[in-house]
């Protein structure tokens, strides 16, 4: 089980993380005022995909014979799935201070779940006595994908009333690229029969659930001063070096759900619920890094310097969420499927075996 956890974590995170969360420090190179806002827009979905789908903890059904099995462990996979609309973000927008995009009929850029190939160039706003902008380099691509599988591992123990389970990625070493990433997350729920005992040993009930979850990483960056076109002089206070530059990047993500429930033949639990998720993600990018912007002279010159950590952002994301799904139990199998319906929405499905 360890060794399929494993591969699943290294596909997601090499393919999402690993690749994409590389390019954001190339953002900065325009200047950090301007570069902040453009990784926000680049990253958001990524950022509101991990706060919402850490929250998928989803309905566990309490036991309801003391002679069950009441401790479990088992797979959990959130598929995510994203927005049409926040493929791309439109650099228009932003209100940017010294860039643009150099075609103005071409003003949406690929998010980091965006087109793989084409992007769009940015431009200084400022030109020289030739009309060339000062300074130019490309957007970063993305993904290409409007899905984000979250796998984790999740053990748990069921009460006849109640079920308190750990969903965790180890923190680990994604092969083949720079990435450390890891999770916790802690839910608990209640069924609502143990005070409300006109649902006492019915089919049907409700419960509510409370979860929290944080998620840990951070990638290595390589920003050197050959990543822009500058066709003017440019006077250097660059000195480097680069080899110290990283993304950091820390989420956390709190829920709390209401479902109803109805069990079959003490097999089949149908539930549907609603609640609410929020969450906070801190972005910090540091290290050393090379900055373009226009010389103060306004002689059509370009200063390029360093920059030390650059960059700390810190975003707030919330949505109400409604999910229906099913929960079959077999011996000592139990399967469960859902689906949140929701701006970010999406499918997941839990695999676990009762083993205590």
């Amino acid at each position: 089980m360890k060794k399929i956890f494993v591969l699943l974590v290294i596909m997601i995170f090499t393919q999402t993380f690993a690749q994409n969360l590389g390019y954001t420090g190339k953002l900065i190179q325009g200047g950090v005022e301007d570069g902040e806002k453009l990784i926000k827009a680049y990253i958001k979905p990524l950022n509101k995909a991990i706060v919402f789908g850490m929250s998928g903890v989803s309905f566990m059904k309490a036991q309801n014979s003391i002679d069950e099995k009441k401790f479990f462990g088992g797979i959990k996979t959130v598929v995510m799935q994203i927005p049409k609309e926040d493929l791309l973000y439109d650099v228009s927008k932003l209100g940017l201070k010294y860039i643009e995009a150099k075609d103005p009929t071409k003003t949406m850029a690929p998010s980091v779940f965006g087109d793989s190939i084409r992007t769009i160039r940015l431009a200084s706003k400022t030109h020289d006595l030739f009309g060339r902008p000062l300074y130019e380099f490309d957007a970063p691509t993305g993904k290409e994908t409007n899905i984000m599988p979250l796998p984790y591992l999740t053990v748990g123990y069921r009460m006849k009333k109640s079920v308190f389970s750990i969903n965790l990625i180890p923190y680990i070493k994604v092969p083949t690229t720079d990435m450390n990433i890891g999770m916790l997350g802690l839910s608990y729920q209640q069924d609502l029969s143990a005070f409300i005992e006109a649902l006492d040993n019915k089919n049907y009930g409700l419960d509510i659930q409370g979860g929290y979850s944080l998620m840990y990483g951070h990638e290595k960056l390589s920003v050197k001063p050959d990543g822009v076109y500058i066709p003017v002089s440019v006077t250097l206070h660059q000195t480097g070096p680069y080899d110290d530059q990283k993304i950091n990047i820390f989420y956390n993500s709190i829920s709390l759900n209401i479902y109803g429930h109805y069990t079959l033949n003490n097999k089949f639990t149908f539930f549907a619920g609603t609640g609410l998720v929020s969450g906070t993600t801190n972005i910090k990018v540091l290290g050393r890094y090379p900055v373009y912007g226009e010389d103060p002279s306004h002689t059509g010159a370009v200063i390029g310097e360093d920059i030390d950590d650059p960059i700390n952002i810190n975003e707030n994301y919330s949505q109400m969420l409604m999910e229906l799904g099913a929960q079959v139990e077999w011996k000592r199998i139990l399967v469960q499927m859902k689906y949140n319906i929701a701006h970010y929405g999406g499918f997941g499905i839990n695999l676990s075996y009762k083993f205590l």
